[in-house]
Formats: structure tokens, C-alpha cells, sequence
């Protein structure tokens, strides 16, 4: 007995001795990058080298940027998880520079940016302020995507991975192709976010181009317009789910001033307004398109919509189906409903 209890002791002091040694996790406090293209640049320089960063940018510092680091990024591709607090700070192009975006996030890379601007970028490809590459993914809360330029697709942003934004915005950017605002080929969530008075000059979607899978919730799409094409505030090729927003003001100059709905597109409104959108041809409201296109509209509303034809309010291709739970569609211009090849329920006139 004696051994036994003696043995007991040893047990308990062993483990108070480990107790009292075990170091607990470091976090790492942000890295200070000092007001200086050239500091940014260094900082995801070194993420890149040692797998991880996390920066603080100077308060409401503008790093003007008056060349590329190389190619069409003024910064480092991210290839790591990388956390910015942009702390009021803008990343802009300078006005005479060549043209690059400001940021690339690339297979691997983890962006979290919040509370910074990104403005002015400009490229001959596709993302004129940010790119999201294949196997990148980029999360924004309270960002200002404002300004920038693509020559293809993707004025502000072009996602090919993974995006979410939060209480941002997505303002009076440009695409020469689809996308004015945001365009998408990768998964995406927008939540509480403005996508405003964005432009793509032909194709689609002046504000929002989806090619996969997006989730819209709390936003408002409004100002936007596509000046040769489809789809004036969202134009969507697969699935699209939009909750407790509104899509107003927006214009083409084909079909579908709010929306277009197109190409075995699965689109659902849940408690969402569209108001007061135009197009120049037909579906001021909604153009759902091509045989296999299927729109839901639950407890939603489209009114005061116009067309230079009819339908002005929802255009409905044979083939295709709406689906209306409670959701009225009227005073749109010259008719509601009537002039589409295929009947939408629930709408009359």
C-alpha cells in the first residue's frame, strides 16, 4: 500500500509539472505596414514566403500605385491565408499609370480584407480592381469596390473561386464585356451589400454576371445597366437565390432591365422587390430565356417596370417556368404579362 500511494504522488506531481509548463498559443499580432506601395508590396511578400500574414495598413492611407509589381498586379498575387484591416486605407491605381489591378488572390490564397477601398484599377483582361483565381477565395466586409475597369469581364471584381462580401460596396465599375459590377464563375455570397451604377458595355449583367452558384441576401442591385446586351442589374446562368433585397433602377438595352434569366437558369426571389427597371426591347421586370429556365417568385413583387415592347413587367419563353407564390406583378408597362410566349401565373394584363 505504501508503494502504491507513493507511486500516486509521483503521478499527481508529474502532471501538476506538466500543468504548470504547457505554453498556450501566440497569437500573432497584425504587422504595421507603413504608407508606402513599396511596405504593402514587402508585407504579402513575406506571407507568401513563410505561409500566413496578417497586416494593419496605415489609417487612411492611399497607396497610390504608379507601376505593377509585375504583369497586370500592382501586388503580389496571395497565395496564403492573409487578413487586412485596411483601416480606412485605399489601394488605388495612380490616373497616368499602365493598367493593373490591385489585388490577385491565387490558388491557395485566403483573402480577408475588411474596411478598405480598392479604386481605379484598370486591365486588359478580366477583374479591374480584384481577381479571385480558381481554388482562391476572397472574404470582404466592409469594402469599397469603386471605379475600376475591365476591358472583359469583371469591372470590380472577377471571381473564379470563392467570394463573400458583407456590408460592402460595389460602385460605378466597368466591364467592356459582362460583369460591370461583379462577375462570377466561382461560388459567391452577398450579404447586406450595395452594387451600384455598374456598367458592362455588351453582353451581360451590368451589375452582377453569375456563371455558378450565388447567394444574394439583404442587398440592393440599383443604377445598373448593360448598354449592348441582357440583364441591366443581374444577369444569371445557373443558380441564383436572392432574399430580402431589392433590384430597382436598373436598365439594358436588349431584355431584362432587372433581370435575365438565362440558359437552364434556376433563379428564386424570396421577399425581394423589382421596381422601376427599363428595357429598350422587352422585360423591363424579368426576361426568363431559353427553353429549361426556371424562375421562383415567393412572396416577392414586380411593379413599375417598362419596356419599349411587350411584356413589360415578366417575359416568359416557351418552355420555361414561373413559379409565383404570392407575389403580385403589376403596373409595369405596356402590359404586365401579356405578349409572352409562355404564360406566367399569377400575372394578368
Amino acid at each position: 500500500m505504501p508503494a502504491l500511494r507513493a507511486l500516486a504522488g509521483a503521478v499527481a506531481i508529474a502532471a501538476s509539472a506538466t500543468a504548470v509548463t504547457a505554453v498556450p498559443a501566440v497569437a500573432h499580432s497584425p504587422e504595421h505596414v507603413r504608407c508606402k506601395t513599396s511596405s504593402l508590396v514587402a508585407a504579402i511578400t513575406r506571407a507568401n514566403a513563410r505561409g500566413f500574414g496578417k497586416f494593419s495598413l496605415a489609417k487612411g492611407c492611399v497607396y497610390d500605385f504608379t507601376a505593377p509589381f509585375s504583369g497586370e498586379d500592382a501586388t503580389p498575387p496571395i497565395a496564403v491565408p492573409v487578413t487586412i484591416d485596411g483601416n480606412g486605407a485605399t489601394l488605388r491605381r495612380g490616373t497616368t499609370a499602365n493598367l493593373f489591378r490591385l489585388l490577385d488572390v491565387a490558388a491557395g490564397g485566403r483573402a480577408t480584407l475588411s474596411d478598405l477601398k480598392i479604386e481605379n484599377g484598370e486591365v486588359t483582361d478580366d477583374g479591374g480592381g480584384v481577381l479571385v483565381q480558381d481554388r482562391g477565395s476572397l472574404h470582404a466586409t466592409s469594402v469599397l469596390v469603386k471605379g475600376n475597369t475591365a476591358h472583359n469581364n469583371g469591372g470590380g471584381i472577377e471571381n473564379l473561386g470563392t467570394l463573400r462580401l458583407v456590408r460592402s460596396r460595389v460602385a460605378n465599375n466597368n466591364a467592356a464585356a459582362s460583369g460591370g459590377g461583379i462577375s462570377t464563375e466561382g461560388s459567391a455570397s452577398v450579404i447586406s451589400t450595395s452594387i451600384e451604377g455598374n456598367t458592362a458595355s455588351r453582353f451581360f449583367g451590368g451589375g452582377v454576371f453569375n456563371d455558378n452558384r450565388i447567394t444574394i441576401s439583404r442587398s440592393s442591385i440599383t443604377g445598373n445597366r448593360v448598354t449592348a446586351g441582357d440583364g441591366g442589374g443581374l444577369w444569371n446562368n445557373f443558380r441564383m437565390t436572392v432574399d430580402d433585397s431589392t433590384i430597382v433602377d436598373n436598365a439594358a438595352s436588349d431584355h431584362g432591365g432587372g433581370v435575365t434569366n438565362a440558359q437552364l437558369g434556376r433563379a428564386t426571389f424570396n421577399r425581394s422587390t423589382i421596381k422601376r427597371n427599363t428595357a429598350v426591347l422587352v422585360a423591363g421586370g424579368i426576361y426568363n430565356v431559353d427553353s429549361g429556365s426556371y424562375l421562383v417568385l415567393n412572396h416577392s413583387s414586380v411593379t413599375k417596370n417598362k419596356a419599349g415592347n411587350a411584356p413589360g413587367g415578366v417575359f416568359n419563353e416557351t418552355g420555361d417556368i414561373v413559379v409565383n407564390k404570392h407575389s403580385p406583378i403589376t403596373g409595369n408597362r405596356p402590359t404586365n404579362c401579356v405578349g409572352s410566349p409562355s404564360p406566367v401565373a399569377g400575372c394578368t394584363g
